[in-house]
């Protein structure tokens, strides 16, 4: 439903007490000197000129009352006192006065009742009507008692009489509508202001809400871009690494590869006891080779979702010693100590047993690899709703401040051509994917000199990755 327009302007309380105590008392100050002016001018037997002198001066103290008013809170006495004051004074004046005074009263009237309301009186509804007709009504009497009153006008004609009867009457009308036309233009203008300045909010509001779309927009860009150039940079130095990882162990199975044949050609009645250091370092540059490969293949089958979670119960216990087996030999390749420890009776869990092998012994191998003549120690302990693994450390440690990258994939701590370690950045970023599709969590807490802890939390009753619920 269409909201409902004001008849009339509005002005604030403030501005309608200033214009009612200008005019006020600028009609105050008016009628104080024609009444003192009349009074000293008229002669002993101008009985009514005297009247009309204390008529105009009781206006100007009624006016002067309505300004002292409207410096209070009595709005409405003010503009009772105002009314009353016009109403009154018209009457006083039209009675007293001499003829063309009484028609200067009726402007007077006009000015202070027609106009005042919706300015300096608030009117509601009809009341502006109601004016009219009062003061309208008042000076038609005021007419009348001025012919049976005063004894100068016992001879004046009918027309006359008809001519200030009507027309003051007539002109409050013509004028009181040509002040409502001007009001209704007001409202319309204020209307059409209103609207635009509404339509200049939704405007504005609009573009302030592009202009945060389109600054989320540029700062998801900035981002897209930035994580674009990052995996770029991380994948190219992957692919560096990657290839001088692949190359240094493939390099030796063909260099020992190509030696022992040529020692066989040369010689051969040699035994092959001769070779069997050759041989060794075969395996093992081809097992180092085969473990990269792996890693890659690992990681390209993780992300496409294609491993699978094959969950089975064991004792862990003897678990733990499969694994310190497997990883003695890595361990002692370094002059490193290997301390394995189970709290008390760890008793069964039912997980996928290879994928928590494969991330007991990526975290143990790469405590042997970054530790020389130090210690490794690998503790497992169960709580009350989960098994704990911890695998700690005495070697060179992990900056604070790259703790945060050492789960991606494809990144290394040193990552250039001189850096002292090989690997090819993929062993935690594959450990951290294995503990996910278990439900266990990682953490990690290094210091340069002081060694890594790496924690492992796996629940010990099997559970569903959202991923893997998702998918």
């Amino acid at each position: 439903m269409a909201r409902r327009s004001p008849a009339s302007a509005s002005l604030g309380d403030a501005r309608i007490r200033q214009i009612r105590f200008a005019i006020m008392a600028f009609v105050g100050l008016t009628t104080t000197l024609v009444g003192a002016a009349i009074l000293s001018t008229a002669g002993p037997e101008q009985d009514w000129d005297r009247l009309s002198g204390v008529v105009y001066v009781v206006i100007a103290a009624f006016c002067f009352a309505t300004c002292s008013l409207t410096r209070t809170r009595l709005t409405r006495t003010s503009e009772l006192m105002m009314l009353g004051t016009a109403y009154g004074g018209t009457a006083g004046v039209v009675i007293t006065s001499k003829p063309d005074t009484a028609l200067l009263a009726g402007v007077a009237a006009l000015t202070l009742v027609v106009f005042l309301p919706g300015i300096a009186i608030r009117t509601r509804g009809r009341s502006g009507i109601a004016h009219i007709v009062t003061i309208s009504s008042v000076y038609v009497v005021s007419v009348i008692a001025r012919l049976l009153l005063r004894e100068d006008e016992t001879g004046t004609q009918f027309g006359d009489i008809a001519i200030k009867l009507l027309v003051p009457p007539t002109a409050f009308w013509l004028q009181w509508l040509m002040a409502r036309a001007l009001n209704q233009r007001i409202m319309e203008a204020l209307e059409e202001s209103e609207r635009s300045r509404s339509a200049l909010a939704v405007s504005n509001q609009l573009l302030e809400l592009t202009n945060r779309s389109l600054e989320a927009a540029r700062i998801d860009a900035v981002r897209a871009r930035d994580g674009a150039e990052t995996a770029n940079k991380a994948k190219s130095m992957f692919l560096a690494n990657m290839s001088h990882e692949l190359r240094t162990p493939l390099n030796s199975v063909i260099g020992y590869t190509e030696m022992i044949i040529d020692e066989a050609r040369e010689d051969r009645q040699r035994p092959i006891s001769d070779v069997l250091p050759d041989l060794r370092n075969v395996v093992l540059s081809a097992k180092h080779l085969l473990g990269l490969i792996g890693g890659v293949l690992d990681l390209s089958k993780i992300e496409a979702g294609r491993m699978e979670v094959v969950n089975e119960q064991f004792a862990l216990a003897e678990f733990v010693r499969e694994v310190e087996q497997t990883i003695l030999p890595a361990v002692r390749r370094r002059n490193n100590q290997l301390h394995v420890k189970c709290d008390g009776d760890i008793g069964t869990i039912v997980t996928d047993r290879g994928k928590l092998k494969q991330v007991l012994l990526n975290l143990l191998g790469n405590s042997a690899k970054f530790t020389s003549e130090g210690q490794i120690f690998l503790r497992a302990r169960r709580e009350p709703n989960s098994l704990v693994f911890e695998v700690r450390d005495t070697g060179i440690g992990i900056d604070p401040a790259k703790l945060g990258v050492i789960f991606e994939k494809f990144t290394q701590i040193d990552a250039t051509s001189t850096r002292r370690y090989e690997g090819a950045g993929l062993g935690l970023a594959i450990t951290r994917e294995l503990c996910f599709m278990m439900g266990a969590t990682i953490d990690v807490s290094s210091a340069i000199g002081n060694g890594t802890t790496f924690v492992v939390v796996l629940p010990l009753t099997p559970t569903v990755p959202e991923r893997a619920a998702a998918a």
